[in-house]
């Protein structure tokens, strides 16, 4: 057996100081077919000091005493600690990098990570000094050099841009599958997003056009931008998690929801039982969340619906502790991309109890969970979202996607409102 620790330092909300917040050990088996076992305790100087901020209110929720907390998934790694960790484009980096099998431990990818672009507040080290590692994205000016060197990445091609690719190496970006990268533009962060060779469309122009959709159909969505000249194309996602220089306390929704994505060898079966909207929606309330933000995981949800993202996979929610409200709230929605090559009839996440399909049953069958007084207030709320988006869908139009995209779009928007009314 190989046991490994590390310390969990936490950049704090209310004056940016570094702390050191707990310490988690993993035993790794010796066998792929038994499990590791993985502990988090927090720091007794942490407790001590009597600080407020519960890294993860669901998975490691007491702050009043020591407790040793069993990691149950991704094979012994703490949720918290998976959701700082790399997805799938900087595992794949990581991979190449230190030549790592496809076998390997998620413990293997978070340590090498650099501190410097994880996703929220906390960072990793082997000692009780926090080493947080300062931000070394590219600047927005050098966003052709970043966008053709991403290409040659994604291809597997030798680098034109030798330390801007030894830099996007160091620094493997949080979220998905595609090719990203982090840009700073004074104090924002900026997650650059290109269309690859290998899109059938102009994947970067259609998510900057379904969060601009959304957010005129006043739906909380993550800011973003369009780069685009006559070579390439790429959206630009604000990072919700960062403001200069400091980094802002998430949780992603399957660590909300106590399940993984994606599911390992040792979890398969439990997985999507647990991915469900209104699972969720009670998880927000149980962390302390407001009814607003449980109206707008229902309008996302609508939304989601309507334009066809069945992406919405428990990785694509998340939490972010807003320090002058002193409460964990919804965060912005963000990885909104319709599925037009097969316009969806079901979500990735349950709409109700067992449901995944798009139906007004379905959809109104847990309204309760979602902050409402009745069901007669949740159609209300309903048929107000559904004209809002319906007259939102202007933008589409507006931005430049192509004719036969937005007839598609409008088509699957107008058969599924008929579904939910």
């Amino acid at each position: 057996m190989i046991t490994s620790s590390v310390f969990v330092h936490l950049q704090r909300p209310d004056n940016g100081e570094w702390v050191t917040v707990g310490r988690y050990t993993l035993t790794r088996a010796e066998k792929r077919i038994e499990r590791s076992i993985g502990k988090f305790i927090y720091a007794p100087s942490y407790l001590q000091a009597g600080y407020p901020w519960v890294i993860d209110p669901i998975n490691l929720p007491r702050l009043d005493r020591a407790v040793v907390y069993t990691a149950p998934r991704y094979d012994g790694l703490t949720d918290v600690l998976r959701d700082i960790g790399p997805d799938a484009w900087g595992k794949l980096l990581i991979q190449r990098e230190h030549h790592l099998p496809a076998t390997a431990h998620e413990f293997e990818y978070l340590i090498n990570a650099s501190n410097a672009d994880r996703w929220g507040a906390l960072t990793i080290s082997t000692t009780r000094n926090p080493n947080p590692a300062l931000a070394s994205s590219p600047k927005l000016a050098k966003i052709d050099e970043l966008l053709e060197e991403l290409h040659l990445m994604a291809g597997q091609k030798a680098p034109k841009y030798p330390a801007l690719r030894k830099r996007l190496i160091k620094t493997p970006s949080l979220g998905g599958a595609r090719p990203k990268a982090t840009v700073q533009d004074g104090d924002d962060y900026w997650l650059v997003k290109p269309t690859i060779a290998t899109d059938v469309s102009n994947t970067a122009l259609l998510e900057y056009a379904t969060l601009k959709w959304g957010a005129r159909a006043q739906l909380n969505m993550a800011e973003c931008r369009l780069y685009q000249d006559h070579a390439r194309s790429a959206v630009l996602v604000k990072r919700f998690d960062r403001t200069g220089a400091q980094r802002h306390m998430v949780i992603s929704g399957a660590s909300l929801l106590e399940t993984e994505y994606p599911a390992s060898r040792h979890y398969g079966g439990q997985n999507q039982a647990r991915w469900s909207y209104p699972l969720l929606a009670q998880a927000l309330r149980r962390i302390g969340a407001p009814k607003s933000d449980l109206n707008e995981l229902f309008g996302r949800m609508l939304f989601n619906a309507l334009c066809g993202n069945d992406d919405d996979h428990p990785r694509n929610h998340a939490a972010i502790w807003n320090q002058q409200e002193r409460k964990w709230r919804l965060a912005p929605a963000f990885d909104v991309v319709p599925n037009i090559s097969d316009m969806p009839r079901r979500l990735a996440m349950q709409l109700s109890a067992n449901r995944w399909d798009i139906s007004q049953e379905a959809l109104l069958a847990d309204w309760r969970y979602f902050g409402f007084e009745s069901i007669i207030q949740a159609e209300q709320y309903r048929n107000q979202k559904i004209k809002q988006i319906s007259l939102a869908a202007k933008v589409l139009d507006d931005i430049g996607l192509p004719q036969e995209q937005v007839q598609l779009l409008r088509l699957h928007m107008n058969k599924t409102i008929q579904r939910l009314t």
